[in-house]
């Protein structure tokens, strides 16, 4: 048995829990999963409260809390429901099926799937509701939009930008449509986010199921809702929650990872579960993580909060088209609003060391870095940890059903 073993067993703490640096997003869902399955855990968050970006601050004018950036999810993000249904914070999720446009113009189009027509004919409503297109740019759109789903041989080579324009779309639609639906679902240009990820927004989020598109709003403050309601569920279930807890290093032995170094103190474990930022990854295992060089950058999201002296929107949300930023959100204090600007190395969750698993939404998901994706690669680095220790974790669900003849478009019958 290692020092650090025997240090556990000594001060009674469990030497078989698995320990996850990070509480953002992906670490709290490695820890519900490995909660729920019996699993010991303990989260070391580097700040003062868990939940990662997915964080809030005091209003200065109003003094309750606000999001740093908005965070919302789709109809599609069966993960992020899911976690959400299994730990009673639903009720503070609001679904909106309604999507507003705000054209250059200042026209507004409000577009809303039908809940009647199968997958993907639910659209058209929504597709007819564009006021600010053409009846040919609607076409267009239609026909890109059925295109898209596809599969293409040079899907990971070939950019969004270059597609689009290959296949006729009109610049308006482009401009007015695909840019800010897919910058802000991806977090990146058109002219840099690959050919598969765009189609991934077009199939999972529109076309799969009626349902996919719809919009999940927080209702409450994201600290509150992540970091004090959900870490008090898994407190209740007996994880562990240490905050002020930066890592920097890990004891090993035999080639395997036996405790988390926090400064002097060794955090005992079976098993470590890294879920922080890549960059931070690499800092802390450069035997493992590959280090980011200039040819590696991030994808930054800007919100930019606003402060009036009376409401200046009429609706939660709107998608602002042939502007700068994609996205415009209500505040709940009077004359708020956050206007959101959105501008890979995947590795897959097991490393080199048998007991070493990483997280986070920068991982290989199959998703962009969305909290969908941080909470899959959570749920998928539990699964990794329960099955190194012998303990089956059974975290991850399905994506909604696709109609067939969505799955005949996609090329999956």
């Amino acid at each position: 048995m290692s020092m650090a073993m025997r240090d556990a067993a000594v001060s009674g703490v469990d030497p078989a829990r698995v320990a996850i640096v990070g509480g953002g997003l992906a670490g709290l869902a490695a820890a519900a999963a490995l909660a729920e399955a019996g699993i010991p855990a303990v989260i070391l968050e580097s700040r003062r409260h868990a939940g990662g970006r997915a964080a809030s601050f005091e209003d200065p004018v109003s003094g309750g809390l606000v999001d740093a950036c908005q965070h919302v999810a789709m109809g599609c993000c069966t993960n992020f429901l899911d976690l959400c249904v299994r730990t009673g914070l639903t009720a503070a999720l609001r679904r909106d099926r309604t999507l507003s446009f705000i054209g250059p113009d200042g026209r507004r189009a409000e577009c809303t799937p039908s809940r009647r027509l199968p997958a993907p004919l639910h659209l058209a409503p929504l597709l007819l509701g564009m006021r600010h297109f053409t009846l040919g740019e609607k076409v267009a759109l239609a026909r890109g939009m059925l295109r898209l789903a596809r599969p293409a041989a040079d899907a990971e080579s070939r950019t969004a930008l270059d597609w689009l324009r290959s296949s006729g779309q009109p610049d308006a639609v482009i401009r007015l449509f695909w840019q800010p639906v897919i910058e802000s679902a991806l977090g990146e240009s058109l002219d840099l986010v690959s050919l598969a990820a765009a189609r991934k927004v077009a199939v999972d989020a529109f076309l799969a199921h009626r349902d996919a598109a719809d919009l999940i709003v927080p209702t409450e403050p994201l600290g509150t809702l992540f970091g004090t309601r959900l870490v008090g569920w898994l407190r209740d279930r007996g994880v562990t929650v240490r905050t002020g807890m930066s890592a920097t290093g890990f004891d090993r032995a035999a080639g395997a990872i036996v405790a988390v170094r926090c400064g002097e103190e060794a955090v005992p474990c079976a098993a470590a579960i890294v879920a922080v930022p890549w960059r931070q990854a690499a800092r802390l295992l450069p035997d493992v993580v590959p280090a980011a060089d200039e040819r590696l950058v991030g994808s930054p999201i800007t919100a930019v909060h606003l402060w009036f002296d009376r409401d200046v929107i009429d609706v939660p949300h709107a998608v602002l088209v042939g502007r700068v930023s994609q996205w415009v959100f209500r505040g709940a204090a009077a004359g708020h609003c956050q206007v959101v600007i959105s501008a890979s190395v995947r590795p897959s969750p097991g490393t080199a060391v048998a007991n070493l698993f990483l997280a986070g939404d920068w991982t290989a998901t199959g998703w962009p870095s969305t909290m969908e994706g941080a909470i899959r690669s959570g749920r998928a680095a539990a699964e990794a940890a329960g099955r190194a220790l012998g303990r089956p974790v059974s975290a991850l669900v399905a994506d909604l059903p696709r109609n067939p003849l969505v799955r005949l478009l996609a090329g999956r019958l």
